[in-house]
C-alpha cells in the first residue's frame, strides 16, 4: 500500500540535525565504497541501535524536533495489513501523541491543534474542518444503542500475573477470558452503567481460519442491526500489534490517575481502495469529535486517528468505529484499565451528559 504523508509538517528546527544525519550517512557510504564495509556495517548497526541518532532520522522523516521524536522501531510494513490478509499481520505504525493540550479550547481551530490524524489515503483531510462539522451521535429512543464485535476476535495480550495464560500463536488464543472479546466484556459492562445498553457479538471471525473474517464479522453486523434497528453506533474491538523484525512485541502505554493503561487508536476506513463506503467523512467528522472530547477527558489516553484505504465494514451503518485497544506487548489489565475510560467517554458523550 502506498503511504500518503502529510504535507503540512514543518521542519523547523531540526536542519543543524539533520545535516549531522545525512554527513554521516554519507561518509559511511564512502567508508564502505573504498573497502572498509565490514566496519561500515558494524558501524551502521551500532547506530541502528542508538536512539539518540533514530530520533534525528526520524526528525528529519516527519518534520519534527528531535526532542519530541519518541522512538519505537515496529516493522514499516505492518500498516499494509489487508482486509484479506491470509495471516495475521502488525496492524499499525506507532506515532505517539506530542503534548497533549489541556487547556480550555473553544474554537474549531484551537481544537484541531489537540487532534491528529495520521493521512493513508489519497484525501485531503483538514482537522478543524471536520471538527467545525459538529457531527454528533445520541441514543435515541428504547434499546440498544451500542453493538459491540472483534473482527479478530482471537487477538489477545501479553500474559502477567493477573491473566495468565498460554497463547495459542502470536499472541492469540480463542479463550475469551484471555482475548479481546473479554476487553469487549469491560466495555458493554461500563456502557449499560451509565445507561447505555449494549449488544456484544462474542463469536471468534478469526478462528480457525484468518482469511475472510471480515466477510464474516459483516454478515453477523447485518444480521444484529436487522435485529436492533435502535442501534447507533458500531464498535469493532482490536488489539494492534506492533512487532520489530526479530519479533520483539512493543507496547502503547500511558499512566492516568496514577494508574499505567493502554493506550487506544480509531482507525477510520474509506472508500480509497476501491470499496463501496459513501459516508466516510460524515464518520470521520464524528470521530474526530469524539476524538477530541477523550483528548480533553484523558490526556494521552489516545494515539492519533489512523485514516486508512480500506473501509473495515464501517460502511454497514454511519457511526461505525474500529478501536485499538493497546497492543500485544500490553497486559490484560492494561486493556481493560483503558477501555474503562473510554466507555464513561463514549457513554456520556451518547447521552449529551
Amino acid at each position: 500500500m502506498n503511504r500518503h504523508k502529510k504535507h503540512h509538517r514543518r521542519r523547523d528546527g531540526v536542519r543543524l540535525s539533520a545535516a549531522v544525519t545525512l554527513c554521516l550517512a554519507a561518509s559511511l557510504l564512502l567508508f564502505s565504497r573504498a573497502g572498509g564495509e565490514p566496519l561500515a556495517r558494524q558501524a551502521v548497526a551500532a547506530l541502528a541501535g542508538n536512539t539518540g541518532f533514530v530520533a534525528r532520522a526520524v526528525a528529519l522523516e516527519l518534520g519534527l524536533s528531535p526532542s519530541h521524536a519518541e522512538i519505537y522501531t515496529p516493522r514499516t510494513a505492518a500498516s499494509a495489513r489487508s482486509e484479506t490478509a491470509a495471516d495475521p499481520q502488525s496492524e499499525s505504525t506507532y506515532l505517539p501523541q506530542e503534548n497533549p493540550n489541556d487547556a480550555p479550547v473553544l474554537s474549531a481551530a484551537d481544537r484541531a491543534a489537540t487532534v491528529t490524524i495520521n493521512n493513508e489515503t489519497s484525501y485531503p483531510v483538514d482537522v478543524e474542518a471536520c471538527l467545525s462539522a459538529n457531527t454528533t451521535i445520541r441514543a435515541q429512543g428504547d434499546g440498544p444503542q451500542v453493538l459491540l464485535f472483534h473482527t479478530h476476535g482471537s487477538e489477545s495480550y501479553t500474559p502477567d500475573a493477573a491473566f495468565p495464560y498460554t497463547p495459542t500463536e502470536n499472541e492469540r488464543t480463542t479463550d475469551t477470558r484471555y482475548n479481546v472479546v473479554r476487553v469487549g466484556d469491560e466495555l458493554q459492562k461500563v456502557l449499560e452503567a451509565h445507561g447505555v445498553q449494549a449488544v456484544h457479538i462474542r463469536e471468534i471471525f478469526d478462528s480457525p481460519t484468518y482469511s475472510g473474517s471480515y466477510d464474516r464479522s459483516l454478515a453477523a453486523i447485518e444480521q444484529t442491526l436487522a435485529q436492533y434497528p435502535s442501534i447507533q453506533v458500531v464498535i469493532d474491538l482490536h488489539r494492534d500489534s506492533i512487532l520489530t523484525d526479530d519479533g520483539q512485541a512493543y507496547k502503547t502505554a500511558c499512566t492516568i490517575d496514577g494508574t499505567p493503561m493502554a493506550q487506544l487508536m480509531f482507525v477510520v476506513g474509506t472508500d480509497d481502495g476501491g470499496l463501496t463506503h459513501p459516508d466516510w467523512r460524515s464518520n470521520l467528522n464524528y470521530i474526530t469529535g469524539l476524538q477530541y472530547r477523550l483528548n480533553r477527558t484523558y490526556p494521552g489516553l489516545m494515539r492519533p486517528v489512523n485514516l486508512r484505504t480500506q473501509r473495515f465494514n464501517q460502511h454497514a451503518r454511519p457511526g461505525s468505529m474500529l478501536v485499538e485497544v493497546g497492543s500485544s506487548g500490553n497486559t490484560m489489565t492494561e486493556a481493560l484499565a483503558a477501555i474503562r475510560l473510554f466507555g464513561q467517554v463514549l457513554a456520556n458523550d451518547l447521552t449529551g451528559a
